[in-house]
């Protein structure tokens, strides 16, 4: 079986750690995180003479995607979820309903549920 190996370009040799995370699409929150709690991230380096890091992308890519992603399935928190509609979109065909129907009203919005009834 032949293996086939994926060679990906990256716009330079190394990246600052908030370079990084944008460029991989990271929360800044997330890596913090994973530094907290004593996680070895391949691909970090420490500047010497300096209080910053620098990432190697190739390593710390091919990190993420063996350690870190995972395939959405209906089973994940997040993936299966179903879109609500906004309260503001009803708030805002309830108000052109009302203003249609009884000419507007002096209350910067209505309640759906209340169908300008005013107490």
């Amino acid at each position: 079986m032949t293996t086939l190996l994926k060679k990906y370009l990256y716009p330079q040799i190394y990246f600052l750690e908030g370079e990084a995370c944008k460029h991989f699409g990271l929360k800044p929150r997330t890596y913090k995180n994973w530094l907290d709690s004593s996680l070895t991230i391949p691909g970090r380096y420490k500047v010497k003479g300096s209080n910053y890091y620098i990432i190697k992308p190739e390593e710390f890519h091919q990190w993420l995607i063996e350690t870190r992603l995972e395939v959405a399935t209906p089973q994940n928190k997040f993936h299966n979820r179903k879109v609500h509609k906004s309260l503001s979109s009803s708030l805002t065909a309830v108000n052109a309903n009302e203003k249609k129907v009884s000419g507007g009203s002096s209350y910067p919005f209505v309640l759906p549920n209340t169908k300008g009834a005013r107490a």
